[in-house]
């Protein structure tokens, strides 16, 4: 029995959203600082240029759209860094927490032509034909539900306007049919415990979240915990690790232990879907020349670190956005392959 299954016979869950669960508990998303986000871009780095490459190729699949709306976008991306090079960019997310880092940022980067909505992507709160451009950074696979988000973005596009978008492709992330990951961390009185399931048949993904009084036993596993590096970005906290059911610590015979301690449980979960798939869902939501690419970071990333070893990148710096918005540019020659994100673009009549 894996975990997931154990909590599913064991607790009483409420169903909660993405949001609620991960987006609200980030301290920051992403592992790194990103460049022009939460940091000014520094030339020195390849993965800097591996960046600017991506919101390259987003400017050159939404051609000559103007007013551009980011949904799901997290802490800003790629809103704020492509609001460096459009006239006006809206940018919504769900979550309140990555809205308020969001406008943050903006304002910390000195952008005063993004305006940020907190608002979920089924349901947006613009009129229709109101964008000429939509994007998505790996967002619209992270709805409840992805048809809905990808009808709003079309209705909101005018006639002509552009929709790309980064997906996850979570079977070519798994390493094997299923993967668990858990932590367990303190926090005040309390002891939270988390559990992420991702599985091949189906293609899906949950994420459970456990709140323990902190007992002597709750305490004790907690304690024994050892930090790794997590989205929180707090060097003295815990991170989610890969974990199997018999795990002492973060198992199942802890969770024997501990549930007698449980004050609430909590979950949501999403079904994922191939590239092919996430293609026909597009179409099926009006929109035309729908085509799936992989991410350009796969001829970006060998070529920028190459000239990075070469010690080019300092002298190549002046032209930066020259270079990048025409690496950019060549996303149509990456094709679909086994990546753990693609580029889905596509065209309202």
């Amino acid at each position: 029995m894996d975990i997931e299954a154990w909590l599913r016979q064991n607790l009483p869950l409420e169903r909660a959203s993405s949001a609620e669960l991960r987006y609200e508990r980030m301290e920051r998303q992403a592992a790194e600082p990103l460049p022009w986000v939460h940091r000014p871009c520094d030339p020195t780095r390849p993965f800097d240029w591996v960046d600017e490459c991506m919101i390259g190729a987003f400017l050159a699949a939404l051609k000559k759209a103007r007013r551009v709306l980011d949904i799901g976008t997290g802490d800003g991306w790629p809103a704020l860094p492509l609001a460096r090079r459009l006239p006006q960019v809206v940018a919504v997310d769900a979550s309140p927490r990555r809205c308020l880092v969001a406008r943050e940022n903006a304002r910390r980067q000195g952008l005063v032509n993004v305006e940020v909505v907190q608002a979920k992507a089924e349901s947006l709160p613009f009129e229709g034909a109101s964008f000429d451009g939509v994007v998505a950074g790996t967002a619209i696979e992270q709805c409840e539900e992805p048809l809905s988000a990808l009808k709003e973005a079309f209705r909101v596009l005018a006639s002509g306007g552009r929709l790309a978008a980064t997906c996850e492709a979570l079977r070519a992330e798994l390493k094997a049919d299923v993967e668990e990951e858990a932590e367990l961390y303190l926090e005040g009185s309390a002891a939270i415990y988390r559990l992420c399931h991702r599985s091949r048949s189906p293609l899906r993904e949950a994420e459970y979240e456990l709140c323990f009084r902190a007992t002597s036993v709750v305490r004790t596993a907690a304690e024994k915990v050892h930090p790794v590096p997590s989205f929180r970005a707090s060097p003295g906290e815990p991170g989610l690790r890969l974990v199997s059911s018999d795990d002492e610590l973060l198992g199942i015979p802890f969770l024997e232990k501990a549930k007698e301690a449980l004050v609430s449980a909590r979950y949501f979960e999403l079904l994922h879907r191939t590239p092919s798939q996430m293609a026909a869902l597009a179409r099926e939501a009006g929109f035309e020349e729908v085509h799936v690419y992989g991410p350009i970071a796969l001829l970006a990333g060998p070529f920028f670190l190459a000239l990075s070893e070469a010690g080019l990148l300092t002298k190549l710096a002046p032209e930066m956005d020259r270079i990048t918005r025409a690496f950019g540019a060549l996303f149509p020659f990456v094709p679909p392959g086994e990546s753990s994100v693609f580029f889905l673009v596509g065209k309202k009549p």
